[in-house]
C-alpha cells in the first residue's frame, strides 16, 4: 500500500493515497477530484463526495485512481441494483439515483457542446424512463474456458479477465435466460473433448436479440479460430457445430426462435442458420421491423419510439428526406409519412435487406434503399426536389468532414443530426457552422439508464433562413 502524501512531488504517482474531494463525473461517469489542480479520475465516487482513493496510472493531464473508502456519501448515492456493478463496467451510474443521471446527462450536452464547439446551444432535459431497467434488447456476450469451466459474460474494463454472470438487470429478461443456458450448453459440449489440454472453445462470443413486440429471440454465434490456425473455425467439422446446436436446443429450444452461426472472413461475415429462423421481428409503433444478425437497430425499443418521433418532428414536411446510416431503415419508415420521397443509404448490405424487407413489410412505397458507404457519396447523389432535409445518424466516431462538407453543398434546408456521443456531435456543429448551418437546442434522449451514455438530436438550419 501506498503512503500517505499530502505534499510530494511529482503529485500524484502510482501508489499514493489521497483524500480527495469529489466536484464533477467525466464522460465516462468517473468521479473528478483535484490535487493543486491536476484531475483525477475515480470510478465509483460522485460529486459531493470526499474519498480515500489510490492512484493507479498516471497521465500527461490526469491521474486514475481507485476508491478505497468514502469519507462522506453523497445524499444521491443508492446501492447498486447489480452484483456485478464494481466490476461488470458494462454500466457506470447504477450507484447514482435515476433523476440525478439525468440531470447530469443534460449538464453534459451542454458543457460538451460549448467546450468543443465554442458556442452555447440550449440542452433541454432529458427525455427518461419512467422504468429504466432491462431494456436492453441485444446483448453481446464473451466466452472462455479456463480450467475446464466455461464462463460467459462481459470483460472487466481495461482487462482480459472475463466476469461470469448470471444476472442483468438492464436486458430483456429473455436475453439473461439465454446468457445461462448457453452457459450450460456449452458446458456440456466441452464435456466431450476433455482430452484437449488448451481449452479451445468453439465459439468466442454470442450475440442474443430478443423482439419487445414478439419476445422472439434470435442467438448468433461468433466462431472462434483454431489456436494457432487461421480460417475462423473452417477446419472445424459441420458436425461439431451441429452437436453444438443440439446441445443448444435442449437447453434453451424453447426461449430462442433462431440460431446462427457466424464465421468472419476477409469479405465480411458470413452466416449459416443451424435452427429456426434468422431473424426477429420488433414493433416501434406503428411500424414493423424485421432484424436479422449483423443488422443495426436501437437497443432500446421503448426509447427508440421517443427517439424517432422527436428526430422526425423536426424534420418538417420534405419532398425528399436522405437518411445516412439508415441500418434497417429506422428513421427512413418514420420520414416515409412526412417526406414525399425517403432515400436510405448504408454501407451495410444485411442491413439495407433488412431496410427493403421493413418498408415492404409496411406498404411503404415512396422509400428506396442504397448499398454505399456513406463516407463515399458525392453531391450528385442528391437529386431530390427541395426542400430537402438530411438526416445523419453516424456511429460513435460522428461523420468524416469531407461528407459534412458533401451535405452542406446539397444545400438542404434542415439537417437533423442523431449522435451518441456529444464530443463528436459537438465537433461536427463546429464544422457545419461554418457552412452557415447553427442549432438552436439540444434534444437528449436516455436510451441508455445506468450508462454514462445519451443520445442527443440537434436541428440544424441554414443560419440565413432561420428566424
Amino acid at each position: 500500500m501506498g503512503k500517505e502524501c499530502i505534499k510530494r512531488q511529482p503529485p500524484c504517482s502510482p501508489g499514493e493515497i489521497h483524500v480527495l474531494s469529489i466536484a464533477d463525473l467525466n464522460h465516462r461517469g468517473e468521479g473528478v477530484g483535484r490535487i493543486s489542480g491536476f484531475a483525477i479520475f475515480v470510478p465509483g465516487a460522485l460529486p459531493g463526495e470526499a474519498a480515500k482513493v489510490k492512484i493507479t496510472r498516471k497521465r500527461k493531464n490526469y491521474a486514475e485512481a481507485t476508491l478505497l473508502e468514502l469519507l462522506k456519501r453523497s445524499s444521491h448515492r443508492i446501492t447498486p441494483l447489480c452484483p456485478y456493478f464494481e466490476n461488470c463496467g458494462g454500466c457506470q451510474l447504477q450507484h447514482l439515483e435515476y433523476w440525478e443521471q439525468l440531470a447530469w446527462k443534460q449538464k453534459m450536452v451542454n458543457e460538451t457542446i460549448n467546450r468543443i464547439a465554442g458556442f452555447d446551444i440550449k440542452a433541454l432535459p432529458v427525455t427518461g424512463m419512467t422504468e429504466p431497467w432491462h431494456y436492453r434488447n441485444k446483448t453481446r456476450v464473451h466466452l472462455a474456458c479456463p480450467e475446464d469451466k466455461v464462463l460467459a459474460g462481459f470483460y472487466k474494463p481495461q482487462t482480459n479477465e472475463l466476469i461470469d454472470i448470471e444476472q442483468c438487470p438492464v436486458q430483456h429478461p429473455i436475453n439473461v435466460r439465454v446468457i445461462n443456458g448457453l452457459r450450460r450448453a456449452v458446458q456440456l459440449y466441452m464435456d466431450l473433448f476433455k482430452d484437449r489440454k488448451d481449452n479451445w472453445l468453439p465459439i468466442s462470443e454470442a450475440t442474443i436479440r430478443t423482439s419487445f413486440a414478439s419476445s422472439e429471440c434470435l442467438l448468433s454465434l461468433s466462431v472462434n479460430p483454431e489456436q494457432g490456425g487461421k480460417g475462423g473455425g473452417q477446419n472445424i467439422k459441420p458436425e461439431s457445430y451441429e452437436k453444438l446446436a443440439k446441445f443448444i436446443n435442449e437447453e434453451i429450444g424453447k426461449i430462442i426462435t433462431g440460431l446462427v452461426l457466424l464465421r468472419h472472413g476477409k469479405k465480411g461475415p458470413t452466416s449459416q442458420t443451424l435452427m429456426g429462423k434468422a431473424h426477429v421481428t420488433e414493433e416501434i409503433k406503428p411500424y414493423l421491423y424485421r432484424i436479422s444478425p449483423q443488422s443495426f437497430f436501437q437497443i432500446n425499443t421503448t426509447q427508440a419510439e421517443v427517439l424517432y418521433k422527436k428526430a422526425v418532428s423536426l424534420a418538417g414536411t420534405p419532398r425528399t428526406a436522405y437518411d445516412l446510416y439508415c441500418g434497417t431503415g429506422n428513421f427512413s419508415l418514420y420520414l416515409s409519412s412526412v417526406a414525399d420521397q425517403v432515400v436510405g443509404i448504408d454501407a451495410e448490405k444485411a442491413a439495407i435487406e433488412d431496410a427493403r424487407e421493413n418498408a415492404a413489410l409496411n406498404n411503404i412505397n415512396n422509400a428506396e434503399f442504397i448499398v454505399e458507404k456513406v463516407e463515399n457519396i458525392g453531391p450528385d447523389i442528391f437529386k431530390g426536389e427541395q426542400p430537402l432535409t438530411i438526416f445523419l445518424n453516424p456511429p460513435r466516431k460522428g461523420c468524416a468532414a469531407s461528407l459534412l462538407e458533401t451535405v452542406a453543398e446539397a444545400a438542404p434546408e434542415k439537417i437533423v443530426y442523431i449522435s451518441c456521443n456529444p464530443a463528436t456531435l459537438a465537433r461536427d456543429l463546429k464544422l457545419l457552422s461554418n457552412y452557415g448551418y447553427l442549432a438552436k437546442e439540444a434534444h437528449p434522449v436516455d436510451m441508455f439508464p445506468q450508462t454514462s451514455h445519451v443520445e442527443t438530436i440537434c436541428l440544424l438550419e441554414s443560419g440565413s433562413t432561420r428566424g
